[in-house]
């Protein structure tokens, strides 16, 4: 007999494990919300594999293209073999408030069968809707604090295979503006490496040059979630490079847009800041950047001074 696990918040790793069991062993919603896409894409792969081990059906359904009468007869629809159903529900937060309350509805007095994964890019705190939901779910926090995401870099290179001087793992994470970044720059590695997963120097020179050349994604990175160290070796190396304080400030506004709606704005060229900007905090940096573009274009400010500039007001909103 399995132990049905109660909700609560539990550890990525702890909900992968679950995730992968027989869905009689969690209850029947698991959110996943936060901003790190990775994350949350390794909880949809264990919520996958769990349904393919104990034979039940899998169904994924969009959130922001969702009514409540779609998830109402998703939810109440049986096996067609009289198995167990598992439903995931991705940008689950863009839901309409039909849709949310639909689902409230069902978590609490859920059908037998019927699992429900819902995935988000929002914190929990963010929305009544995700707080409410969260008190009858298993939450699966999917972002990175302090040393973990250096641990799963390291996890990813060990799934990867590849076998890399000591450093270098970290030397590439910290360049990469996340995890999927970080995880793309080892699968090239991986491309080059022989059949015990060592990589030749000649593509971790290459590397190397392009991790020590200009890059706006870096120096936003640096600005928002970095040391003041790390936002002034960003910010010598756009100057270094004659890159304009413009495509800086943007690539600081994308970072701040994808903060207050991270599904509809994040671009792939965005840095994520290494610690997730709350709304306030992102809005407190837009208002800087709207300021540092009226200058420029006041001809208060010169192009080649924008990024400096920007590193001590932005830093200080933050902080602020």
């Amino acid at each position: 007999m399995v132990t049905r696990r109660r909700s609560g918040s539990v550890s990525l790793r702890e909900a992968d494990a679950l995730l992968r069991g027989p869905s009689s062993g969690f209850p029947p919603v698991v959110l996943g919300a936060g901003p790190d896409e990775l994350l949350r894409e390794r909880l949809v792969h264990a919520f996958r594999a769990g349904a393919e081990a104990e034979g039940s059906e899998f169904q994924r359904l969009e959130g922001d293209a969702l009514d409540a009468e779609t998830l109402a007869g998703a939810l109440a629809t049986l096996s067609l073999f009289g198995g167990a159903r598992r439903i995931w529900i991705r940008e689950g937060a863009k839901m309409g408030s039909a849709t949310q309350e639909t689902l409230l509805g069902w978590a609490g007095s859920p059908g037998e069968g019927v699992a429900v994964l819902l995935t988000t890019a929002r914190e929990t705190d963010e929305l009544k809707f995700l707080e409410t939901l969260a008190a009858a779910a298993i939450v699966a926090p999917c972002r990175t604090r302090g040393g973990e995401g250096l641990e799963w870099a390291n996890a990813i290179a060990g799934e990867e295979g590849v076998k890399l001087p000591a450093g270098t793992v970290e030397s590439i994470f910290r360049s990469a503006p996340d995890l999927i970044s970080f995880r793309t720059e080892i699968r090239k590695l991986a491309a080059h490496a022989d059949a015990e997963g060592r990589v030749p120097a000649s593509a971790l020179d290459a590397l190397r040059e392009v991790q020590t050349g200009a890059s706006v994604e870096r120096w936003a990175q640096a600005v928002l979630g970095g040391t003041a160290a790390e936002a002034r070796v960003e910010t010598e190396a756009l100057t270094r490079e004659g890159v304009g304080g413009t495509s800086a400030m943007w690539a600081l506004a994308e970072c701040a847009l994808a903060a207050l709606e991270p599904q509809a704005f994040y671009y792939r060229r965005a840095a994520r800041p290494s610690v997730p900007l709350r709304p306030a905090k992102a809005r407190a940096v837009l208002d800087q950047i709207y300021q540092a573009d009226r200058a420029l274009k006041g001809g208060e400010i010169r192009d080649a001074d924008l990024a400096g500039t920007l590193v001590q007001t932005v830093r200080r909103a933050i902080r602020g």
